[in-house]
C-alpha cells in the first residue's frame, strides 16, 4: 500500500482529475516542485500500485526532503493532512472554497509564541495555525487584533475553547470591517459596556450560560435596530419564558412586527394574545381556510390588521364578505383590507355605510344603463362616470334625460350630451333644445342615505352582504 491516499472525502475516479480550484486559486502561487508533488501524489492515490517514498520521489527526480516539504507545503492551505513524518503518511483532503493567500509561516513567529501562551493547555495543530494565518491574510487582520480577539474568546470559554469559535468571533468582526486593534478594541469596550445588561438578561432567559459576542450582537439589535429598552427586553423575556438569546428574539421579532415596543404595549400584547390568536381562528373558519400553525396567520396578516385600526366586528364582516366574493385565502382578503384602507374605511360602520351608499349608487347606474337601452352590470368607469357628471353639477334627473336620449347608443355618448348641455349652460330640464329629442317624461330620482352610527346585527350584516353581488371594493 502506498504511503499516501484519499480520505474518504475525495472523490475516487478512473482518471487522475485535478480539481479547477486547484489550477485556478493554488497552481499560480505553488512552486514547480510543489505542483508535480500534489499532482502525482493524487495520481499516486487513485493507483493500485505500492509506491515508496523513496520511489515516489526519484520518479519526480526529487530528494525525499524536498518530497516532505513540499506535503508540508500543502498542509499549511489545508489540501493535505501529513499524518505521520516518519514514516511519511499523507492523506489528500477536498479543497475548500476560500482562495488561500500566499503567506511564508516564519511571518507569524511572535504570533504563534503568542497563540500558544494564550492557550497554554493543548498543543496547537499546524492546521489550526493554518486556518488563523489563512483568515488574517484574507482579510488583512493584524497578528496583534488577532491575539485580541482570542483572548477575548479564552476570557469568555476558558483554555479550552474550539478554535473554531474563535475563527467565527474573529470572522464575524473582520466581516463588520474590524481588523485592527484599536477598532476591535473599541468594539470589545462596548460589548463590555453591554455585558451588565446581557447577565441580567441570561439570568432569565439561561441562567447556566455566560452571554457571548453573538448574544451581545442580537442584543445590540433589539436595542438599536428595533428600538426595544432594556426593560422591555427583560419584560418581555419573563413574559415569553424564552429559553435562549435565540428564541427571544424570535419573540421580539414578534413584537416587533406588532409594533409593541414600550412595556406597556408588550403587556397589552400578551393580554391581547390569547383573543388575537381565537379571532385568527374565526376569521380563518370565515374564509373556510385550514391553518394547521396559527401563529404566522397573527403575526403576518391579523396583527397588522389590528394596527391598522380594524376591530374584531370589522375583520369577520370583511371575512364574511371575502368568503361570499370567492376571495377565500388569508392573501385576498388582505387584499381587499389595503383596498378599503386606501379609502379610509375602517370601522365596520364606515364599511357598511359606504356599501350602503355604494349600493344606492349602484343603482342608479343600473336605471341609468338601463334607461340608455344596455343591459349590463355596473362597472367602475360607470362609477367614475357618474362622479364626474355630478361635478359638472347635473341633477339626477338631467342624468337620466341623457340616457334617454342616448338610447341605443352607449355611455360615451351620455358623457357627449352632458358636455354639450354644460358648455351651454343648459342644467334644467326645461332648458333642453327642442331639438335634443328630449321625451318629457317623468324622472325618479334616488335618495341619499343618512349616514349615521348604527349597531347591526348578523342578520342586517348577512343580509347586507347578499345584496352587493355587483359591487367590489
Amino acid at each position: 500500500m502506498s504511503f499516501c491516499s484519499f480520505s474518504g472525502g475525495y472523490n475516487r475516479n478512473s482518471n487522475t482529475v485535478i480539481d479547477n480550484k486547484f489550477l485556478n486559486d493554488y497552481l499560480p502561487e505553488a512552486t514547480g516542485d510543489a505542483v508535480k508533488v500534489y499532482v502525482y501524489g493524487i495520481f499516486v492515490c487513485a493507483s493500485d500500485d505500492d509506491i515508496s517514498l523513496e520511489k515516489f520521489a526519484e520518479n519526480l527526480k526529487l530528494d525525499t526532503d524536498t518530497v516532505k516539504d513540499c506535503f508540508k507545503y500543502w498542509e499549511e492551505f489545508g489540501l493535505v493532512d501529513v499524518i505521520s513524518s516518519d514514516p511519511l503518511l499523507v492523506k489528500f483532503l477536498p479543497i475548500d472554497s476560500f482562495k488561500p493567500k500566499k503567506f511564508k509561516p516564519e511571518k507569524y513567529t511572535e504570533f504563534n509564541k503568542s497563540l500558544q501562551v494564550l492557550i497554554p493547555d493543548r498543543m496547537i495543530t499546524t492546521s489550526e495555525f493554518s486556518a488563523y494565518f489563512s483568515l488574517m491574510e484574507e482579510y488583512s487582520i493584524k497578528p496583534e487584533a488577532m491575539l485580541m480577539v482570542v483572548k477575548y474568546c479564552v476570557d469568555l470559554k476558558g483554555s479550552a475553547v474550539p478554535f473554531k469559535y474563535v475563527l467565527k468571533v474573529a470572522g464575524d468582526f473582520a466581516a463588520r470591517g474590524l481588523t485592527t486593534t484599536q477598532k476591535i478594541e473599541k468594539e470589545l469596550s462596548a460589548y463590555t459596556l453591554r455585558t451588565g445588561d446581557l447577565i441580567d438578561i441570561a439570568a432569565i432567559v439561561s441562567p447556566d450560560k455566560k452571554p457571548d459576542v453573538e448574544d451581545g450582537n442580537l442584543y445590540k439589535k433589539w436595542t438599536e435596530e428595533f428600538g426595544f429598552s432594556k426593560d422591555a427586553v427583560i419584560f418581555a423575556a419573563k413574559k415569553s419564558k424564552a429559553k435562549s438569546f435565540i428564541k427571544l428574539d424570535k419573540e421580539l421579532l414578534s413584537l416587533y412586527s406588532a409594533k409593541r415596543f414600550d412595556v406597556s404595549e408588550i403587556q397589552n400584547y400578551y393580554d391581547d394574545k390569547s383573543r388575537i390568536t381565537d379571532l385568527a381562528y374565526r376569521i380563518n373558519r370565515e374564509l373556510s381556510v385550514y391553518k394547521s400553525v396559527i401563529e404566522p396567520v397573527v403575526e403576518n396578516y391579523v396583527y397588522p390588521w389590528i394596527n391598522k385600526g380594524y376591530d374584531e366586528d370589522a375583520l369577520i364582516f370583511i371575512a364574511n364578505y371575502c368568503f361570499k366574493k370567492n376571495r377565500c385565502s388569508l392573501e385576498e382578503m388582505n387584499d381587499t383590507i389595503e383596498s378599503l384602507y386606501k379609502k379610509g374605511l375602517v370601522t365596520l360602520n364606515s364599511i357598511v355605510e359606504y356599501i350602503k351608499t355604494s349600493t344606492i349608487e349602484d343603482n342608479f347606474i343600473k336605471e341609468i344603463i338601463a334607461t340608455a337601452g344596455l343591459s349590463r352590470k355596473p362597472t367602475e368607469w360607470d362609477r367614475e362616470n357618474l362622479k364626474i357628471w355630478r361635478s359638472w353639477n347635473f341633477s339626477d334627473e338631467m342624468i337620466l334625460e341623457a340616457a334617454r336620449l342616448s338610447l341605443g347608443k352607449n355611455i360615451a355618448y351620455i358623457n357627449a350630451i352632458l358636455s354639450a348641455w354644460k358648455s351651454q349652460g343648459v342644467y334644467s330640464v326645461d332648458k333642453i333644445p327642442q331639438n335634443a329629442g328630449r321625451s318629457g317624461a317623468k324622472t325618479s330620482r334616488v335618495s341619499t342615505f343618512d349616514l349615521q352610527t348604527h349597531k347591526y346585527t348578523k342578520d342586517e350584516l348577512d343580509s347586507l352582504i347578499v345584496n352587493i353581488d355587483d359591487l367590489e371594493f
